[in-house]
């Protein structure tokens, strides 16, 4: 071994999927249309709105704006995200949210606050690729449950469950994106809400609700996050304004009875301590403006046309066999390719060729599969790059089809 091989820790020595770096890196090719990363595009954003309310902030509150903000955020915007949630369906006070620098980072802490290594997790088959390289940080057995159209099969879990009873084997944690879900932009089903939170209640396990894309509806009837279906305090509540306002400003919170809260402050003093100050500050004028509802709608019609214009080329450019979900908001679909071609090795031929790129299937699988699956994400390119990038990207995969 190498002299500073045998320094690095265990989690830094274990093989780890790169896939959230390269999202990241092919924001800086202007040559390939991403249908990889899960990003606003610039014509969601209010950049007016923004410049001006930085202004004032700079000129009237340069204090708050330049300095550190309380550990579990400021308490005016944590009243404002209350009555927000509250407004919701999810009755909330200020000192049941504590903010975070996105909504990753809040399931960093609850994971430090309800796990230890060993421990069994449920996620979704398949689930947001971050969540599992977060969780799997921790050392934990991470159980796959599989998708249908109507969401997480419930059904599937109850059996797991029994069998996990039996054995002494219950999980203590449910990760769950139960409304547009991230990779499938699946919609879990309101009597699956229902017996899932039924199952957490009967077998004691805690639900982490990941609601990141859940007000980006553009098609359908509004579905009650189960956060707001709760009643016996099983769910813990992740939420973000990456999607809605901007990612940029980092802010996202945790929704969770007081006690877990204090237990989450009391860990972050040993990581960043505190979150953004100028983005809270900004967020708190936005919504006092009426600001984040309004660019919510504007950023709901951008995504009804760029999904629908998806769907159209999908149908029109794939070959028969081809099956992609039909979500009624959010950012993605999900797409299986007939035959045997495998996505992730297909993916660096569709970059360089077709100057195109996907986030192949296998990344969001915990227990392996998707090999001829791949997420595309309609919400950051323009219509025009997604006219001219979907018929490229199913011309290039044909030429692979064996």
């Amino acid at each position: 071994m190498p002299a500073r091989e045998r320094l690095y820790s265990d989690l830094a020595r274990r093989p780890a999927s790169p896939a959230l770096a390269e999202l990241f890196k092919l924001t800086e090719r202007p040559d390939v249309i991403s249908f990889a990363g899960g990003f606003p595009s610039p014509d969601m954003f209010l950049p007016e709105e923004a410049r001006a309310i930085t202004r004032r902030l700079l000129a009237e509150e340069p204090a708050a704006v330049l300095g550190y903000s309380p550990t579990p955020g400021f308490s005016e915007f944590r009243e404002f995200l209350a009555a927000r949630q509250s407004r919701q369906g999810m009755a909330a006070t200020g000192d049941e949210i504590l903010v975070t620098s996105g909504a990753l980072q809040g399931l960093d802490l609850l994971c430090r606050v309800f796990l230890d290594r060993g421990d069994r997790v449920v996620v979704e088959s398949p689930t947001y690729l971050g969540a599992l390289t977060t969780l799997g940080a921790f050392r934990v057995e991470l159980t796959p449950v599989p998708l249908d159209e109507n969401g997480l099969d419930t059904a599937r879990l109850a059996e797991h469950l029994e069998a996990w009873q039996r054995s002494g084997r219950l999980p203590k944690l449910l990760y769950t994106v139960p409304t547009f879900q991230n990779p499938s932009g699946l919609t879990l089903s309101i009597q699956r809400r229902r017996h899932l939170l039924e199952l957490a209640e009967a077998y004691g396990f805690t639900i982490l609700e990941d609601n990141a894309y859940g007000e980006l509806r553009f098609d359908g009837d509004t579905v009650p996050t189960l956060k707001a279906l709760d009643r016996q305090g099983v769910v813990v509540y992740l939420g973000t304004l990456s999607k809605v306002l901007s990612p940029g400003i980092r802010i996202g919170w945790i929704h969770a009875e007081h006690e877990i809260i204090e237990r989450a402050i009391l860990l972050r003093q040993g990581m960043d301590q505190c979150s953004n100050s100028l983005g809270q500050l900004l967020a708190l004028e936005f919504g006092r403006r009426g600001l984040i509802e309004r660019q919510i709608r504007k950023t709901g019609r951008l995504l009804a046309a760029k999904a629908g214009l998806t769907l159209d080329l999908l149908a029109r450019e794939f070959p028969a066999g081809t099956a992609w979900t039909k979500p009624e908001g959010g950012f993605y679909t999900w797409v299986t390719l007939p035959g045997d071609i495998d996505t992730a090795l297909a993916l660096t031929r569709c970059i360089e060729e077709a100057r195109v790129a996907y986030v192949a299937g296998s990344a969001f699988y915990a227990g392996g599969g998707g090999h001829n699956q791949f997420r595309l994400c309609y919400s950051q390119p323009s219509l025009e790059e997604i006219r001219r990038g979907v018929p490229r990207l199913a011309q290039t995969l044909a030429g692979l089809q064996r």
